[in-house]
């Protein structure tokens, strides 16, 4: 097999192997593939598919790992690992960045900046690789004002069921190109490229708020009434983060694409909520707010240098608020994080509108453009005898608060949620599926809560294509 490919290849004997079958979420024992392909240009992609083919094996697709469930590995199969497709361009004419599918998004705003002072939306976790971050969709802290990262997509390239190279964008392939702006990855192809339309940059403001954790009920009461998806300033994005009670505050942070003084009196509604614990603004380049906001001290090319991202254990899991909370609803949180199994349990919710939702939710494959905002609940432990209860406790909570919420995002995967096809993608399913039927007749990409699943069961063992 190694001899049809450039990129590296690992079996269970090789020197490395047992680092790459560790998953990001260690929540998962570790994995044994039969094999781990490094892809090092898009023709190995392409021999890697085909080779899965010829011999029947199933596959998965790894970017940067951070599948929530670990749906980029597997046991006896083949993972095709797209992290070494890393090369980013900027076209300044055009305003067009290339960015090879396995890249980090640090390494690419950090390029693009020094390119030419460019970006592109995205999230802030160093770490994520671009590919499943675009195909889910994407959000980050200038989607209010830019939309999401699909929404800044031109084009793709992608090795489609048959092991062919196809370059797919709204004039070619439209029906795809639809499908791949936040279906989630690996469903009808494995993309090697991405084009993207960029972002001027320069300066930005930054902002830390930090309340006493018995402010809760206001905070949040406040943060919603205020943060209207529809009258916010769209160049402002704001997170607000409810933790445990054991940590004894709440906060909201964010990012203005403005100066400092025309950002105070969009906050004044909030400064007024309670006596402040924490209050921190900064002007700075739109850099340094990329490695603030990713945690980043030191030299980034530490960050940069790194494989595989750094290992946690958690559960996390989402859902969409569509309306203002009401006081049962607040009640319920307050009393969830009142009693958390430990200390790292919180729920975020990330305030949407903008941009987001100029956009038709069938425009493109992310249907929830019309929420208020999404949350994320989530649980982190060290001890493994706690891993049951903190499973539960995020359980519990996106139980209890479904009366108040909809839906779940792609790229924050539960393999717990039950009806997962309309949670992830309400009316955009019956779509998606035609989609997977034409570009996928055989079901070649799968795996678990992807389109595969859904198609009829005589489609559902491992198919290969005669030629």
């Amino acid at each position: 097999m190694g001899d049809t490919l450039t990129g590296l290849v690992l079996a269970p004997w090789s020197p490395g192997y047992d680092d790459a079958r560790v998953d990001y979420n260690g929540r998962f024992p570790p994995f044994r593939p039969r094999y781990i392909v490094y892809c090092e240009v898009p023709q190995d992609v392409q021999q890697a598919v085909r080779w899965a083919q010829r011999h029947r094996l199933p596959f998965r697709i790894r970017c940067g790992g951070h599948s929530y469930e670990a749906y980029s590995l597997l046991n006896d199969g083949l993972v095709i690992d797209v992290s070494r497709l890393r090369q980013i361009t900027f076209d300044p004419h055009q305003r067009i960045a290339k960015i090879g599918a396995g890249s980090r998004l640090l390494e690419i705003y950090e390029t693009l900046w020094n390119a030419g002072r460019v970006t592109i939306p995205g999230g802030s976790c160093p770490t994520v690789g671009i590919g499943g971050l675009t195909l889910g969709g994407g959000y980050g802290l200038i989607s209010r004002r830019w939309g999401l990262t699909v929404d800044a997509l031109t084009a793709v390239d992608l090795v489609d069921a048959r092991g062919d190279l196809v370059h797919v964008s709204s004039d070619r392939y439209p029906d795809l190109f639809w499908a791949l702006r936040g279906a989630g990855g690996n469903n009808f192809g494995v993309v090697t490229r991405f084009w993207f339309r960029t972002i001027d940059v320069d300066h930005v403001t930054i902002f830390s708020l930090r309340w006493p954790w018995a402010q809760l009920p206001n905070v949040l009461r406040t943060y919603q009434q205020w943060g209207d998806p529809v009258t916010l300033d769209f160049r402002l994005t704001p997170i607000l983060t409810l933790p445990s009670r054991d940590l004894g505050y709440v906060a909201v942070v964010g990012q203005f694409l403005g100066p400092p003084d025309e950002l105070l009196p969009l906050l004044a509604p909030l400064l007024a909520v309670g006596e402040l614990d924490r209050k921190n603004i900064q002007y700075v380049s739109y850099i340094d707010a990329v490695k603030h906001f990713a945690g980043i001290t030191g030299d980034p090319a530490h960050w940069l240098a790194q494989g595989l991202p750094q290992q946690d254990t958690f559960k996390n899991t989402s859902a969409y608020q569509m309306h203002l909370f009401p006081a049962r609803a607040i009640e319920i949180i307050q009393a969830t994080l009142s009693e958390t199994p430990g200390p790292s349990c919180l729920v975020q919710l990330d305030l949407y509108g903008g941009a987001i939702s100029t956009v038709p939710p069938t425009a493109t494959a992310f249907f929830h453009r019309q929420a208020r905002g999404a949350l994320q609940y989530q649980a982190y432990w060290t001890d493994p005898e706690q891993q049951d209860s903190h499973i539960a406790w995020v359980e519990s909570f996106r139980r209890r608060m479904r009366p108040f919420t909809e839906g779940a995002y792609v790229n924050y995967c539960d393999g717990r949620i039950r009806n997962w096809p309309a949670a992830y993608y309400g009316a955009n399913l019956s779509r998606l599926l035609a989609v997977k039927r034409r570009w996928d007749p055989r079901n070649l990409f799968r795996f678990p809560q992807g389109l595969s699943e859904l198609i009829h069961p005589s489609c559902q063992s491992l198919a290969f294509w005669n030629n």
